[in-house]
């Protein structure tokens, strides 16, 4: 019941605005339509099954990532996974190309994803993941990167560059990836 909670409330803290962004992607990224009505399609308001599907199968993967987490690491991972979530979209901005050109909020945070911000996330997040998990704190990074630029990579081959719902996708898998490894990473034998 509790692991059920704590994925209840990943979802509520971020008002499911994540979860969201990786229903609309996942349904334009499956669709074999061109790169402008899959763009168009992300504005649906409807999730269609592609994206009701990959929604289901990531909070089914958190639950049992949770139910999975050793009870040294519980608290420490319940911090990183959405902090790295986060991070995750502040590097999307900053390392991959937008989409959309109109007005919008997140055309504004792609204006601001510098590159000085962009580390200084990066060192914030490494200092807590550190402090956190100790030195497997750098292989969690270290997969989270490595995820952050496969995702964005994939989603760039199917539309003209990311989206406020593409960045709230990589949050939503970095984040999963994260209750996932920490368990893997963290092992002592």
């Amino acid at each position: 019941m509790v692991d059920a909670l704590l994925v209840a409330s990943l979802v509520v803290v971020s008002g499911a605005l994540h979860l969201d962004g990786l229903v609309d992607t996942c349904d334009a990224v499956c669709t074999r339509a061109s790169p402008a009505a899959r763009l168009a399609l992300m504005h649906d308001s409807r999730a269609h099954a592609p994206g009701a599907i990959v929604a289901c199968l990531v909070l089914l993967a958190k639950f049992a990532a949770l139910g999975a987490l050793p009870g040294a690491v519980r608290a420490p991972t319940l911090l990183v996974a959405p902090l790295l979530g986060r991070w995750a979209i502040v590097v999307a901005y900053w390392a991959y190309p937008y989409a959309r050109s109109t007005p919008g909020a997140s055309l504004a945070l792609k204006a601001q994803a510098t590159a000085p911000r962009a580390a200084a996330v990066t060192l914030f997040a490494l200092a807590v993941l550190a402090l956190a998990l100790g030195p497997a704190g750098l292989l969690v990074l270290a997969g989270a990167t490595a995820a952050v630029h496969l995702l964005a990579s994939g989603f760039r081959t199917r539309l003209p560059g990311l989206t406020g719902d593409t960045y709230g996708a990589i949050a939503e898998l970095v984040e999963t990836l994260t209750l996932a490894l920490v368990p893997l990473v963290t092992r002592t034998g």
